[in-house]
């Protein structure tokens, strides 16, 4: 028997359990030729209701929100950490700017290079076994860590073992969890886990400098080996039970994809083989490249121009305060924009603060710090929620998480030649001044990728149509 779809103001009763049930119905509708009101099959409706669920279903998909959220305060505060244990390790051993950031480039890369392993590994064995074997090899390489006396040890325990730990209970898994069960609210989803990165920031990285201040730096590494355990594996065999993980991609094609993507089930061969991925895979390089130079010299920068070495440490907590809304708005405008557009804001409003960054070698001033951490901090880590749900809209299917892998492999590229550049360009010439100026030009060209990315996958969309 045919439906009958009504036009409501709003949602009404337990059948439209979420808010933007009406709008979903009226929009697809009208996407596929019905007006509001008009009989459709009760396949059509399907595809066009939000399907009904419980309220423990509910309540276990909000946990998986959690998760990834607390998880990537993890996974992103210990990013936050090198710099401070940059300048420690300096100190302590006297070794060169280059030589130690390579340590730091090392575990970006080797991070880039398991995210692939770890896409295939939630496609195979699903979360909780992926997350809680990352949280043991993380705590692992962290306690180690205290151990090191000589700079392959520094490589091996931060730039292999605990970038692996990193990479496997990090972004991979948790978009392609959050990605498969709200796929038509990817980009809020993924901006609610993201703001964990601003969290994290805020917490470890002040945190890490007073343990280094008191303790010193190796008992800094035990306490984060400590925190490590306690916050990863517990919540992973709470909120992931009875294969909470374990939900597909929709069959069939979702509101985001048909305005975004190509339609296409696509397999890991048919992504790596498409113009469209390796323009975002360029895009996503330049963006980590730029911003890991940043990241890593931004405390070294702010105490060579005369700053307490606390008071750099609390700024840059303060962007990570700030790039919790950040996450958060933008993931929204995510969804209810333009994405390449979003993209563009949030890489402009990044651009402002590397302005702000290069006025102190001029004028030291505190509020130049307060406005580089709070443009830059707007910026920090939307670029990868707004290209992670770009991504998703494109390549959906039950071989996402290895896509994405292969995809976030980018990162690792484009962070490891960062932070390896920043210090040999300042090794070089005694400044920050041209490595800030050449990550704000990788910010910039990424955008540009982007819309050409964008342009690609609407000629591939209208190909396919004819």
């Amino acid at each position: 028997m045919p439906i009958m779809v009504q036009h409501h103001a709003g949602c009404q009763g337990r059948a439209c359990l979420r808010l933007w049930c009406s709008s979903v119905q009226t929009e697809n509708a009208a996407a596929n030729g019905h007006s509001a009101g008009q009989q459709l099959d009760s396949d059509d409706f399907t595809f066009l209701m939000p399907p009904i669920v419980s309220k423990i279903d509910v309540v276990r998909r909000y946990g998986l929100i959690a998760l990834a959220f607390l998880h990537i305060a993890v996974g992103r505060g210990l990013h936050g950490t090198f710099g401070v244990f940059f300048v420690a390790m300096l100190d302590a051993f006297g070794w060169s700017r280059a030589a130690t950031a390579g340590a730091i480039s090392l575990a970006i890369i080797f991070e880039g290079a398991c995210l692939p392993w770890a896409g295939g590994l939630i496609d195979r064995i699903g979360g909780r076994r992926t997350l809680v074997i990352g949280g043991i090899v993380l705590a692992i390489g962290l306690g180690f860590a205290s151990t090191i006396s000589a700079l392959w040890q520094l490589y091996f325990w931060i730039g292999i073992v605990s970038a692996a730990g990193i990479a496997l209970i990090g972004m991979v898994p948790h978009v392609a969890i959050i990605t498969r069960n709200f796929p038509e609210r990817k980009g809020t989803a993924l901006g609610i886990a993201w703001a964990g990165g601003g969290v994290g920031i805020v917490l470890l990285v002040p945190v890490t400098q007073l343990m280094i201040d008191r303790w010193g730096w190796s008992p800094a590494y035990l306490g984060l080996a400590a925190i490590t355990g306690l916050l990863v594996i517990p919540p992973v065999l709470y909120f992931l039970r009875g294969g909470s993980d374990a939900a597909s991609s929709a069959a069939v094609p979702t509101k985001s994809r048909e305005e975004h993507g190509t339609g296409t089930d696509w397999t890991v061969k048919q992504a790596l083989t498409n113009s469209a991925f390796w323009l975002l895979f360029i895009a996503r390089t330049l963006a980590s490249l730029g911003n890991q130079i940043i990241v890593t010299h931004q405390i070294a920068h702010a105490v060579d121009v005369g700053f307490a070495k606390v008071f750099a440490a609390s700024i840059f907590g303060l962007m990570g305060v700030v790039s919790i809304g950040g996450r958060v708005l933008f993931g929204y405008l995510a969804d209810v924009m333009n994405r390449q557009m979003v993209f563009t804001w949030v890489q402009v409003i990044s651009a402002f603060g590397i302005f702000a960054l290069l006025g102190l070698q001029g004028a030291p001033s505190s509020w130049l710090l307060y406005v580089y951490a709070v443009c830059y901090g707007l910026g920090q880590g939307s670029r990868a929620l707004v290209l992670s749900a770009i991504s998703a809209d494109i390549f959906h299917g039950k071989h996402f998480g290895a896509i994405f892998g292969y995809f976030t492999f980018s990162i690792g590229l484009g962070g490891a030649i960062g932070a390896w550049l920043g210090g040999y360009l300042f090794d070089i010439t005694h400044s920050y001044a041209i490595p800030f100026w050449f990550s704000l030009a990788c910010l910039i060209v990424s955008v540009f990728i982007v819309w050409a990315a964008a342009k690609a996958v609407r000629a591939q969309t209208d190909g396919s149509a004819n």
